[in-house]
């Protein structure tokens, strides 16, 4: 919604806002935040599920990659 224009009246004809009368102040979408929360927290939890998966089928790549380097 555009704020409304009126004529001050002025010998020029100068348009001016009425901020006061038509100062709109949109209302946030919760559900729309909520969601984007959800799926967020859901993508983070199913990649911790693939990393734990995938330390459980590959042990001796990550003991390898962990050990201190010998000299």
């Amino acid at each position: 919604m555009m704020p409304r224009l009126y004529n001050s009246g002025s010998p020029k004809g100068t348009i001016t806002q009425n901020i006061n009368e038509d100062l709109v102040l949109f209302k946030p979408n919760y559900s729309f935040e909520k969601r984007q929360k959800e799926l967020a927290k859901k993508k983070k939890k199913e990649e911790k599920k693939q990393r734990k998966l995938e330390k459980q089928n590959n042990p001796v790549e990550e003991n390898e990659n962990s050990s201190p380097p010998e000299d």
